[in-house]
């Protein structure tokens, strides 16, 4: 073993269809990406107790199967939906490759690219960049920086609620069905409080294992267009930051549009003070950038530009 060596504690691993995300080599999400399904997404995602702080499915699963965990999607792309799931279609946020996966003491992720497919072409395009990072509390953040692109021609993406990284808790972290509650940043709480309106963040937090309470705050971050976002929440256990709830937004042929959101896994209920402090940390981190492969070098991420 080379004596310069050391061991990294964060690390994304590749397996069969997935890829595993792990700190002190304990999965804490898995990114699902098989090819022939209808989209990727990120299941499971464990809380620091090791609980599922996310469901597969609505706790009605009839039409609802689109809800998986974490995903991306959209109501109205070019005037398909990419939200709902369409058997007998070619409707797919469809996974091309994984372009980077990367280990590290503090930090790792992985890069990916998808297409948006429908109707034998792809509609758009799709580059992720998926970071884990845990902090010393126990604490953990997923970081999504993500950029959609048109493939030649303009693509409207219309006024909806459903677009475009939903979140579906578990079904004890909602309010309707468990012992959960959902925070704004303004301290507003509960589902007709904040539904439809603008705030920084949102933390929904409950019940995730007996006599144990924890949860995931969702950040929108500054450079977003319209941040403060506005919200779609649900008592029944849902959030998403709707970028297009108020109005439509569009991709130019030249004109991608960029998204960066941050889930805080945390435990606890919702603390505001503690919340707000780590979005103005999320608030002023530098955005992800990619090196390609050098001779032996792999490619690799740094966050702003590499020294």
């Amino acid at each position: 073993m080379a004596p310069s060596f050391i061991y990294p504690r964060v690390q994304a691993i590749p397996q069969v269809d997935r890829a595993s995300l792990r700190v002190d080599g304990v999965e804490r999400v898995g990114y699902e990406f098989g090819l022939g399904g209808p989209r990727p997404f990120l299941y499971p995602v464990l809380g620091g107790s090791g609980a599922l702080l996310t469901r597969m499915g609505h706790p009605n699963p009839v039409g609802h199967e689109h809800h998986r965990s974490i995903w991306f999607g959209h109501e109205k792309v070019a005037g398909t939906n990419f939200w709902g799931e369409r058997p007998g279609t070619d409707i797919q946020v469809r996974h091309k490759r994984v372009v980077l996966y990367q280990d590290g003491a503090e930090w790792a992720g992985m890069v990916t690219e998808s297409d948006w497919w429908a109707h034998g072409h792809a509609v758009m395009r799709q580059r992720l960049i998926l970071v884990l990072e845990p902090f010393e509390d126990g604490t953990y953040a997923l970081d999504f920086q993500t950029r959609f692109e048109s493939v030649g021609v303009p693509v409207a993406l219309d006024k909806s609620n459903f677009g475009f990284l939903g979140v579906r808790m578990a079904k004890t972290i909602s309010e309707t069905h468990g012992g959960g509650k959902l925070t704004a940043d303004d301290g507003t709480t509960g589902e007709k409080g904040i539904f439809g309106t603008a705030h920084r963040w949102i933390d929904y937090s409950g019940p995730s294992a007996p006599d144990t309470v924890e949860g995931i705050c969702y950040m929108d971050h500054p450079e977003n267009p319209r941040h403060p976002t506005h919200w779609h929440v649900r008592a029944d256990g849902w959030m998403i930051a709707s970028v297009t709830l108020a109005e439509p937004h569009g991709l130019a042929t030249d004109h991608p549009l960029d998204l960066r959101y941050r889930l805080l896994i945390h435990s606890g209920a919702a603390d505001r003070p503690k919340l707000e402090q780590a979005w103005k940390s999320y608030a002023k981190l530098p955005a992800y950038t990619q090196t390609p492969a050098v001779k032996a070098e792999l490619p690799a991420l740094h966050r702003g530009k590499p020294a």
